[in-house]
C-alpha cells in the first residue's frame, strides 16, 4: 500500500512537472529568419516610399517650400538607409547578426521624432486613416 501511495505521488509530480511547462512564446519568437528575409524584401522593393513619405511629413510641419528641398536631401539619405539595410538583411537573413537575434539593426525612433526614426518595415503606399472609430464623437 505504501508503494503503491509514493508510486502514485511519484507519477503526480511527474505528471505536474510537464503540466506546468512555459506556453508562451519567448521574447524573440515575433523576430525569426523568416521576418528578417521579409523585411529585407520588403526595404528593397518599398524604401523608395521614403521620399513620399519624408514630404509629406516635412509639408505638415514647415511647409511646401521646406517640404521640396528637404525631400531632395533627406528622403534620399532615408532610400540609400532603407536600401543598405535591405540589401544587408538580404545577404544575412539566415544568421542572427544583431546581438545574436534576428531584429532590425537600426535603432527605431519613430516614438521620439518621426523623421529621424525608422519603422521596421517601410511605410505604406496610399492613404491611410488615422481616425480612431468610437461609439462616442468628442465635440
Amino acid at each position: 500500500m505504501k508503494i503503491r501511495t509514493c508510486l502514485l505521488v511519484l507519477t503526480a509530480v511527474v505528471t505536474a512537472s510537464f503540466v506546468m511547462a512555459d506556453i508562451q512564446a519567448p521574447p524573440g519568437a515575433r523576430w525569426g529568419w523568416s521576418r528578417k528575409l521579409s523585411r529585407a524584401v520588403a526595404n528593397l522593393a518599398y524604401g523608395s516610399t521614403e521620399w513620399n513619405e519624408t514630404r509629406n511629413k516635412i509639408n505638415y510641419q514647415d511647409g511646401s517650400s521646406a517640404a521640396f528641398s528637404s525631400t531632395v536631401i533627406q528622403g534620399t539619405g532615408r532610400v540609400v538607409v532603407r536600401l543598405g539595410y535591405g540589401l544587408f538583411e538580404l545577404v544575412t537573413f539566415p544568421f542572427p547578426t544583431y546581438h545574436g537575434t534576428y531584429k532590425p539593426p537600426y535603432y527605431k525612433k519613430d516614438y521620439m521624432h518621426p523623421i529621424y526614426g525608422y519603422s521596421e518595415f517601410p511605410p505604406q503606399i496610399g492613404i491611410q486613416s488615422e481616425a480612431h472609430y468610437s461609439r462616442t464623437q468628442p465635440y
